[in-house]
């Protein structure tokens, strides 16, 4: 059997040979196989190549979670001491070396001048299909082999990871050839291959020699800035600092990094703030590091987190930001690859050339939320029910959600399609992270699960029921919206015929210009987290231990600093849609009819409920704001008046002295 390491392996590396020593070896596989086998008649066609196997990548505590963070990975955890381990490292090496030299049919015309399988006229496997050999030496970098995220319990371990998540882990009872391993790879390979053609919703890799050719950060003054970044254009990814800041000095090799890996894709800037303060102010740099990205004459303001790999994200992001123009078997395909949230632009031949350009300036805003996407497809059409063209709408888990402008000048409002693309473009059940907290948590009322992914088919399940509740709801808040427009036209339609009926024109006038408006609701939103990775914080935020309670569900106000953990009856909430909807709609009552617990003292809990109250109630703000005016104003007059009338100094002596003394 394989060697399963004990709990001693994170602090000792002679545990480790100790147990390595008494496992026995694994069986030798087969040679390295030049024919396909029957189950991957499927796949591409290959070409013999030339081509020769590179290394296998070394990965390490520094690098792990930013390398393995995009596309395919497979990964070995090893030690180097372990018998199993050596056994397998030459069967290892052969199924890298297999795949890593293969060249496989592109499905486009080779170049002219080019040999049929050169590497100048095929992609390479890796090329092709973003998958990837590497290892993990589990003795010299234990912490991450123990992590529950990479999940290796024994050695050798054979783990699957697609974009930085572990999706399934070559069977442990499995033979280790090169021929059933080469099946468990061509398994993915198939299902990458089936979307590889149009997979849109994935960032394309886009090079340009001419955009950032040095593959460095370049320092920017301002002539520089305005003659390179406003003048041209051009995409620009800027970082704005000062030399004594010192987050500005722990981004400093991040920022080195992706000037390296942006590299004829993405040109990458800083500014020094110390030596260029008036751009800088003109920019409206108010904290450092700032760091924007411009695009004809636009900029956005980058607020994610600041590790390599989030920066990386963001710029291929940027990079590949275009409008894509779809039909309706691209968008199928876009949803079957697991995406949540998109825009989408219907259009017809009527559409003006305005409409589009207003159309080109939001996907700048979108990086890192959604794609935009445009189409005259009528299948789409039907699908959404779009019977006006111009339309913009959102679609969320295949639910639409429709831009409340119907003119085509709505459409070209950018600050009003802005502000409506921020409101809508989180999926319905988003993951909370360190980035996006605020914007899902602030401002309004949040159903948050707490969820664990060590068991996952109570996650598998919470989460349907998590998301199932949000669509209900969701449905339930527009029934009611719908039944009270209704009632109000009914109110108003009575009143005008009331006036009719009297003749009254003047009350008839007033009637028709009624205005249609709901009472603004408290906004609910659903999200869940993962309560083993952010353990600390939901334990001393909510008292929840995930690994011994189970998945729990938190209803959370955070203007308030207040938070909902029991049901009417007193029990925890659970992942169940008919136990969260019930509880639900006892918070959000006018008056709640669950008692609320609080993240703060209780003064600070007294003090946040009475500035939401307040902004609540505009009115009420304006009332006290010019009470505590008034207050002070009267305060002030009487400390002048007892200090003597028209606020003068009162003198002292009743008696007056003259040139030569003093005169009664």
């Amino acid at each position: 059997m394989p060697h399963r390491p004990s709990f001693a392996m994170r602090f000792s590396i002679s545990v480790s040979l100790l147990l390595a020593a008494l496992a026995t070896p694994l069986v030798v596989g087969e040679p390295i196989q030049t024919a396909r086998t029957a189950s991957a008649t499927t796949l591409p066609a290959k070409v013999e190549s030339e081509v020769k196997a590179p290394d296998i990548i070394e990965l390490t505590t520094g690098n792990f979670w930013t390398t393995i963070g995009k596309g395919y990975w497979f990964v070995k955890g090893y030690s180097p001491t372990c018998p199993h381990c050596i056994n397998a490292a030459p069967i290892w090496k052969q199924l890298h070396d297999k795949y890593a030299t293969q060249v496989v049919d592109s499905g486009a015309p080779p170049s002219p001048n080019s040999n049929p399988g050169s590497p100048s006229s095929s992609p390479t496997f890796t090329e092709k299909y973003d998958f990837h050999f590497a290892n993990i030496n589990c003795v010299s970098y234990g912490d991450i082999c123990v992590d529950k995220r990479v999940g290796i319990e024994m050695f050798p371990s054979f783990i699957l990871f697609k974009d930085g998540k572990a999706i399934e882990q070559y069977p442990i009872e499995a033979d280790r050839t090169v021929g059933e391993m080469s099946k468990f790879v061509d398994k993915y390979i198939v299902e990458i291959s089936a979307k590889s053609n149009r997979n849109l919703a994935l960032p394309k890799t886009i090079y340009d020699e001419s955009k950032n050719p040095e593959g460095k950060s370049v320092a920017l003054t301002a002539d520089a800035f305005l003659k390179g970044v406003i003048g041209t254009g051009d995409g620009w990814f800027i970082k704005f600092y000062a030399p004594w800041c010192q987050h500005c000095q722990a981004l400093a090799s991040q920022w080195a990094e992706l000037g390296r890996e942006m590299k004829h894709q993405l040109n990458i800037g800083e500014v020094n703030c110390e030596s260029d303060r008036r751009l800088c102010k003109e920019l409206k740099v108010r904290g450092y590091p700032t760091i924007i990205y411009f695009q004809h004459g636009e900029r956005i303001e980058y607020n994610g987190l600041r590790g390599l790999g989030d920066l990386v994200s963001f710029a291929k992001k940027a990079v590949d930001s275009s409008i894509k123009e779809i039909e309706f078997t691209d968008f199928e395909e876009m949803e079957k690859g697991g995406m949540e949230v998109a825009f989408l632009f219907f259009y017809d031949s009527a559409t003006t050339t305005e409409d589009f350009k207003a159309m080109e300036r939001l996907p700048l805003t979108l990086i890192g939320h959604a794609p935009l996407l445009k189409t005259k497809s009528e299948l789409l059409a039907r699908r959404f029910r779009i019977t006006t063209w111009p339309r913009l709408i959102v679609v969320r888990d295949g639910r639409p959600s429709y831009f409340p402008g119907i003119a085509p000048s709505s459409i070209r409002d950018f600050g009003r399609v802005t502000g409506w693309a921020r409101s809508v473009w989180l999926p319905i059940l988003p993951e909370l992270s360190a980035s996006n907290s605020h914007e899902i948590m602030n401002g309004k009322t949040v159903v948050l699960g707490i969820l664990s992914r060590d068991r996952p088919k109570d996650f598998a399940a919470a989460k349907k029921e998590l998301k199932a509740a949000a669509l209900e709801f969701m449905d339930q808040r527009q029934l009611q919206e719908k039944n009270e427009k209704q009632e109000l036209r009914d109110k108003k339609q009575l009143r005008i015929e009331e006036a009719e009926d009297r003749n009254d024109q003047r009350a008839l006038r007033a009637a028709k210009n009624m205005k249609i408006s709901l009472e603004k609701k408290k906004e609910v939103g659903f999200a869940w987290v993962d309560g083993v990775f952010w353990d600390r914080w939901v334990r001393t935020t909510y008292g929840v231990n995930v690994g011994e309670m189970g998945e729990r569900i938190i209803i959370n106000e955070e203007d308030t600093k207040q938070y909902w953990d029991t049901t009417l009856e007193g029990t925890a909430i659970v992942p169940s849609r008919s136990t969260i909807l019930d509880t639900l709609k006892a918070v959000i009552a006018e008056h709640p009819r669950i008692r609320s617990k609080s993240t703060t003292n209780r003064f600070e809990t007294a003090y946040y409920q009475i500035r939401a109250r307040i902004s609540n109630h505009p009115l009420v703000s304006w009332f006290l704001l010019t009470s505590v005016v008034i207050a002070l104003a009267v305060w002030v007059r009487g400390r002048m008046k007892r200090r003597g009338t028209g606020g003068f100094f009162k003198l002292e002596s009743t008696k007056e002295e003259g040139v030569g003394g003093k005169v009664d």
